[in-house]
Formats: C-alpha cells, sequence, structure tokens
C-alpha cells in the first residue's frame, strides 16, 4: 500500500506540475479555455503564478478555478491507478512472449509514468487552447525511443511474434533471432517503428476526416501526439489506440453535440484515453479476449485490419455529417 501511496504522491506532484507548464506554454498563443480568468475574462499571467495551488488574476485579483488541483488529483489517481494493473494481480501486460530480466517496477512502470505525464500535459493543452506544443512531443520523441535502446526490454510486445507457425502449440511463437541477440537495437527498432505508424497512419486520418466533414477535425498536433505515443508503445498497441479513438470520439463527440449544440471537440483527448486503455489492457487485448496476436501475426490480416477500421471509420465520419446537419435546438427538445 505505502508503494501505491508514494506513486500518487509522485503523480499528484507532477499532475499540478502539468497544470503550470500546460499554462506557461500558451502564453503567447491564443488565449481560451481554463486559462482565463472566469471573473475579468483575462489570461492568468505571470506564468510564475501558475505554480501556485490557486493562483491569482493579476488583473482582478481573484483566484482562478479549481482545475489546476484537478489535475493534480487526476494524475495521482491515474498513477496509482495504472501501477496497481501493471504490477499487482491484473498484471494488465504479462503476456507469453515478453518475459524482461528486470521486474516491471524498475524498467516498464517509470518509462510509462512518464509517457502518461506528457500525454497529460496534452490533454491540459488541447482543453485549454485546442494545441499540443511541440516541446510536449519533442521531450517523448527522445525519451522514448533513447530509453527502449538503452534498456532493451521496455517494450509491452515485440517488434514481430509468429503465432501462425505449424507447431506453434509445442515450441510456443516464432521469434527472430536477431532480437535475442541485439535486444538494445530490437529496442530502437519497435520504439521507431511504432513512431512512424502513429505518424503515418493518424496523418491519413488527418486528411480522411478533413475531406469527409469538411473542415480540419484533426491538428498535426494529434499526427506528433500518437508519433510520441508510439514510440512507447511500439506499432501493434499504436494500431489498437488509433481503432478505439475513434469510437470514444464519435460518442462523446455526439454527447456534447445534444447536450451543448457544440459541432467541434478538440480530438487529442481520445487518442489520449484511447492510449491509456490500451495500456490497461493490453493482456486482454493480446492474448485472453480479443486474441489479436492471431491477426498481429498476419500481414494481411494487419492490412485488412487496417482498411476495415478505415472503412468503418469512413462510415461513422460520414454518420456524423449527416447528423451535424440537424438543428441542436430541436435535438436538445
Amino acid at each position: 500500500m505505502s508503494f501505491y501511496l508514494c506513486i500518487f504522491l509522485a503523480g499528484l506532484a507532477l499532475g499540478r506540475l502539468a497544470a503550470g507548464w500546460a499554462a506557461s506554454m500558451l502564453v503567447d498563443m491564443n488565449c481560451g479555455g481554463l486559462r482565463l480568468c472566469q471573473s475579468c475574462r483575462q489570461p492568468m499571467e505571470p506564468v510564475a503564478r501558475w505554480l501556485s495551488v490557486r493562483p491569482r488574476c493579476t488583473a482582478c485579483g481573484k483566484r482562478a478555478g479549481w482545475w489546476p488541483v484537478a489535475s493534480a488529483f487526476g494524475l495521482g489517481l491515474v498513477f496509482a491507478g495504472y501501477a496497481w494493473l501493471l504490477t499487482d494481480w491484473p498484471a494488465c501486460q504479462g503476456l507469453h512472449e515478453v518475459r524482461p530480466d528486470s521486474s516491471l517496477v524498475r524498467s516498464r512502470l517509470p518509462f510509462h509514468l512518464s509517457l502518461l505525464f506528457l500525454m497529460w500535459v496534452a490533454l491540459l493543452t488541447d482543453l485549454l487552447d485546442y494545441v499540443i506544443p511541440d516541446e510536449v512531443i519533442w521531450a517523448g520523441m527522445l525519451i522514448g525511443p533513447l530509453a527502449a535502446f538503452a534498456s532493451g526490454e521496455l517494450q509491452m510486445i515485440h517488434i514481430w511474434v509468429n503465432w501462425d507457425e505449424a507447431l506453434v502449440s509445442l515450441q510456443g511463437p516464432y521469434l527472430p533471432e536477431w532480437m535475442k541477440h541485439h535486444q538494445h537495437w530490437h529496442g530502437l527498432a519497435w520504439s521507431l517503428a511504432g513512431a512512424a505508424t502513429g505518424a503515418s497512419l493518424t496523418w491519413l486520418l488527418r486528411a480522411l476526416a478533413s475531406g469527409i466533414l469538411g473542415y480540419p477535425a484533426l491538428g498535426f498536433g494529434d499526427v506528433t501526439l500518437m508519433a510520441m505515443v508510439g514510440a512507447y508503445l511500439g506499432w501493434q498497441p499504436t494500431l489498437c489506440v488509433l481503432a478505439f479513438a475513434p469510437l470514444i470520439g464519435i460518442f462523446v463527440g455526439m454527447l456534447v453535440r445534444l447536450i451543448t449544440g457544440r459541432t467541434f471537440v478538440a480530438y487529442g483527448p481520445y487518442l489520449v484515453c484511447s492510449a491509456f486503455f490500451v495500456m490497461c489492457t493490453w493482456r486482454w487485448l493480446w492474448a485472453d479476449f480479443l486474441e489479436l496476436r492471431i491477426v498481429f501475426s498476419h500481414w494481411p490480416s494487419v492490412a485488412g485490419l487496417v482498411l476495415g477500421s478505415f472503412g468503418v471509420l469512413v462510415i461513422l465520419l460520414t454518420g456524423l455529417r449527416l447528423f451535424r446537419m440537424l438543428p441542436a435546438s430541436g435535438l436538445r427538445r
């Protein structure tokens, strides 16, 4: 229990730091969202005041809302919950194929907690001003591949695992020999493959959504965000993140449309939520429930999964465009 309390306290401190960092990066950008004083609608400056629990507005002297405190407690709960899922009984990433020499507490947990912190900052900036600053992405793109190379055993799943062999029930899945003899280069390879997968497919998703909806539904920050996520998780989990995110986005977007009448919702938070979901359920997605390991052992199946996901997305986006054409006042009756 003391271990999880320490993780919660670390998340508490980093969550408050994330709020200050998010606000400071937006000083020279468009003011909006939670960064504006709710009384005088002026930006909360100077930046140093964001390190206090509830900063005061320099224009009217009133304190900001409670969202920086909510950020602290939110990340604290996320840290503690994820640490429990990863290291305790659920063992949410315990797989037959991946057996690192170092304990997850000393290796993968701090690695993934750094990703959660960076995604939390990106989530806050996207909610504040619909932007994901480059500082967050470059930090992750530097930490992810370098840590993967230095450790050689941070992967949720290897860059290639083949469960399609004839004697898999007797010999286990096929793993390329070079991965066993070059762990550090394998670490760099799966990280860069994940980054390339996240960036390229999100860019295609951005182009597709803009063409169907008639406006840029995704920003370029979402592309770089998924590159960072891929660098931490690898290409297979990244494909799962991209598959779940549109479903979350469409569902919540329709709710927001019904309740508030707004037609635009930042997509970054849905990518962050989808990434966290995949991290917390990877064992069940890969082996115990959906058994995606069979799909990812066969390149034609992988291609079919990607094309099928984009096909479903086309249908959902077309339905969303038709839904947006309905008057919001009539929907809320």
